[in-house]
C-alpha cells in the first residue's frame, strides 16, 4: 500500500519547467545589451583621433591665414606707388595671383574643418566642452579669413584708383613733351641765351658813351 501511495503522489512537471525556462529566455532577450569595454575603448580612440586631426588642420589654416596676411601687406605697399618711373606692375600681378590661390585653398580647408566639427557633434563620443571649443575655433578661422578677403578686395580697389592717377600723369607728361618738341622757340632758346651772354661780356665799341677808347679815334 505504501508503494502505491508514493506512485499516486508523483507528478510529471517537465512541461511546467520548460514553460518557465522559455519565459526567462524571453525576458533576458528583451533587456538591452550593455556595450562591452572593448567597444567603448574603440569609440574613445576614434574620438581622440578625430580631435587630433581637427587640431592639426585648424593649426595649418591659422598659419596659412597669417602668411596670406603678410603677402597682402606687401601688396598694399606696392599698390600705393604712383610714380611714373617706378611702377611695380609685374610684381603686383604675380603677388595678386598668389594671394587669390591662397584664399581659395583656405576657403576649401575651412569647409573641410567644418565637416570634421559636425562629425564630432554627431558622434556623441566627445564631451560638450570639446565640441563647443571646436565650433569656436571654426568660427574664429572663418572670421579671420573673411577679414583677409575683404582687405584683399580693398587693396585691389586702391590699386585700380592709383592706376588711373598713374595713367593721367603719364598722359600729362607725354603731352608736355610733345608740345615742347613742336615749339620752334623752345629749340632756339639756348642759342638766344648764349648770344645774350656773349654780348654782355664783349667790350663796348669805341663810339659808345664812356668808352676809354674814344680818345684814340678823335684826338683832341
Amino acid at each position: 500500500m505504501a508503494v502505491k501511495s508514493a506512485q499516486s503522489s508523483y507528478r510529471d512537471r517537465t512541461q511546467e519547467f520548460l514553460t518557465v525556462a522559455e519565459k526567462l529566455k524571453k525576458s533576458f532577450s528583451s533587456v538591452p545589451s550593455v556595450p562591452s569595454s572593448s567597444s567603448k575603448q574603440e569609440g574613445s580612440r576614434s574620438a581622440v583621433s578625430i580631435q587630433s586631426e581637427f587640431n592639426k588642420r585648424a593649426s595649418k589654416i591659422g598659419y596659412g591665414i597669417h602668411q596670406t596676411s603678410q603677402k597682402l601687406a606687401k601688396l598694399a605697399k606696392l599698390a600705393k606707388k604712383t610714380s611714373v618711373f617706378d611702377d611695380p606692375t609685374l610684381e603686383i600681378q604675380e603677388l595678386t595671383a598668389v594671394i587669390k590661390q591662397d584664399i581659395t585653398a583656405l576657403n576649401s580647408a575651412v569647409v573641410d574643418l567644418q565637416l570634421i566639427c559636425n562629425s564630432q557633434n554627431e558622434s556623441g563620443n566627445i564631451s560638450t566642452d570639446t565640441t563647443s571649443h571646436s565650433t569656436t575655433v571654426v568660427d574664429n578661422l572663418k572670421n579671420r579669413l573673411m577679414s583677409t578677403t575683404k582687405e584683399f578686395k580693398e587693396v585691389l580697389t586702391m590699386r585700380t584708383e592709383n592706376m588711373k592717377v598713374h595713367e593721367n600723369r603719364r598722359q600729362l607728361f607725354s603731352s608736355g613733351a610733345s608740345k615742347d618738341a613742336s615749339n620752334p622757340f623752345v629749340r632756339q632758346r639756348p642759342l638766344a641765351s648764349r648770344a645774350a651772354a656773349s654780348a654782355s661780356t664783349a667790350p663796348p665799341p669805341p663810339w659808345a658813351n664812356g668808352s676809354t677808347s674814344s680818345s684814340q679815334l678823335f684826338p683832341r
